[in-house]
């Protein structure tokens, strides 16, 4: 599964994240547009724009890894051939890919290396190197549930899920419009959660937990060796001919005129590029093996019972289903060995502790109310200084690794030059360096249950529960 990034992420080519002081993280995220020549005269960093995803740019423990950061990686020994004598290094920036180009064109960063396909509609803003991936096709994907695809046409009146801020939004639209113009119904098109990417849209349509999405084939094709479930609709063919490509700033002319020439000798097709290629785009990738909500329980009869502790205690109750079924999958019967009870997997201790009094835990009324009355005593008495968006993020941490645990991880984030008040792209990458995955996945988790209820919430608010598409 893709990481949310939704807070800028500073990580320089070095091999592994970086510890960078608050000095440094500032004067690289400030703006600033100069061109090639001045970078290097000054020592400046090329600063490169990425989007967090299991293809192209991510960390697998402490060391970046991704096609986008390989290829970036010998652009800067190209640089240093073309300079010599000059220290040239790049600093990768992730943000989510719907505000990439915003950001180059605000001075944020000064390339975009996302696998970002070139259209006409991004060609008038920004400028595009030579492509190094070309012929891409844009193919429609379900998943075991999903109704069969054997035509564009099959497409009307159904939802379908693109990731924000992609071209797979803009060809689905223009089908869509197409469709509408014969007489068809027009496309359900639903840019998601600026938080998700590709691999995190396929992942929950293998589950069944959305119907379509829309992918590149090679990144489906890959993508489908460790999720069975997907099903990859070649006869519904969005976009083909597509060209992948670098982006700059329209004035930054020499950083184009460099790229252009560095693609030459990593496009597709040659020796070194097609071994970054192999590498990412043939080999299989690891999976998250996360529990499907749709297939291990309901939400009825919790449903009534999440909604009536979450408005007492001020939650979205579709969060607390996304907490309680990362927990347990909804299973009252499940004990832990470390004597977690039920849906809410809370010990007897926790629950009988005065901050939430509430015991008979073994009932599943008492379980659930005591699983959200300490969360939300988790978020006033630790968090309640944050910002709402990010006081969740946090109580559902310390939920899983304690409150005193996430207060480590907070400080590592002011010594690693993040900001310890957000936790995704900041706090996450600190809690990752202290404990490894377990918190930050689960977290992560919590996260993607919630988007998936929220994309069923009409079905949810009708019917009290999650039903098969």
């Amino acid at each position: 599964m893709g990481r949310y990034i939704t807070a800028i992420v500073l990580v320089l080519c070095l091999g592994s994240v970086v510890c960078a002081a608050p000095t440094s993280l500032d004067r690289v995220s400030q703006k600033w547009t100069g061109d090639l020549a001045e970078m290097i005269e000054l020592g400046r960093p090329v600063r490169v724009l990425v989007s967090y995803n299991q293809t192209n740019f991510f960390v697998s423990q402490g060391v970046m890894r991704g096609l986008e950061v390989d290829l970036m990686n010998a652009y800067s020994r190209y640089l240093a051939k073309q300079s010599p004598g000059k220290k040239v290094r790049m600093v990768f920036l992730a943000v989510p890919f719907s505000q990439l180009i915003p950001s180059l064109l605000d001075g944020r960063g000064d390339v975009v290396a996302a696998g970002m396909t070139m259209t006409r509609d991004r060609q008038k803003i920004v400028a595009f190197s030579s492509p190094y991936r070309k012929d891409i096709q844009e193919i429609v994907v379900g998943g075991y549930r999903s109704p069969l695809v054997s035509s564009l046409d099959d497409l009307a009146g159904k939802r379908v899920h693109a990731m924000a801020g992609s071209s797979y939004v803009e060809h689905l639209q223009r089908v869509s419009k197409d469709l509408e113009a014969r007489g068809l119904s027009a496309i359900d098109v639903v840019e998601t959660d600026p938080d998700l990417v590709t691999e995190d849209l396929l992942e929950m349509v293998s589950r069944g937990l959305i119907e379509y999405v829309v992918a590149e084939n090679q990144l489906a094709e890959i993508w489908k060796k460790t999720m069975p479930g997907l099903r990859l609709f070649y006869e519904a063919v969005l976009h083909e001919g597509g060209d992948l490509a670098w982006a700059v700033r329209p004035g930054n002319t020499e950083l184009k005129a460099s790229l252009d020439g560095f693609a030459k000798t990593v496009r597709q097709g040659t020796l070194k590029g097609n071994m970054f290629y192999k590498r990412y785009l043939v080999n299989e990738q690891h999976v998250l093996n996360f529990k499907n909500p749709l297939e291990q329980g309901r939400l009825h009869p919790m449903a009534e019972l999440f909604r009536k502790y979450a408005a007492r205690y001020g939650f979205d109750w579709l969060k607390i289903a996304a907490l309680a079924f990362q927990e347990s999958g909804f299973d009252q019967r499940l004990r832990s060995r470390r004597g977690a009870v039920g849906v809410m997997q809370i010990k007897p201790s926790t629950a009988s502790d005065p901050n939430v009094g509430i015991t008979d835990i073994e009932e599943l009324e008492n379980n659930i109310h005591a699983g959200v009355k300490y969360l939300h005593f988790l978020c006033e008495k630790y968090f309640k200084n944050l910002a709402p968006e990010s006081r969740v993020d946090f109580a559902l941490a310390a939920y899983n690794a304690g409150p005193g645990r996430v207060r480590t991880f907070r400080k590592r984030a002011v010594a690693m030059g993040l900001d310890p008040d957000r936790w995704f792209g900041n706090v996450e990458w600190a809690a990752y360096d202290i404990v490894g995955h377990e918190t930050p996945d689960y977290v992560a988790h919590v996260q993607m249950y919630y988007a998936a209820y929220l994309s069923m919430a009409e079905v949810l608010n009708r019917r009290d529960s999650v039903v098969e598409p």
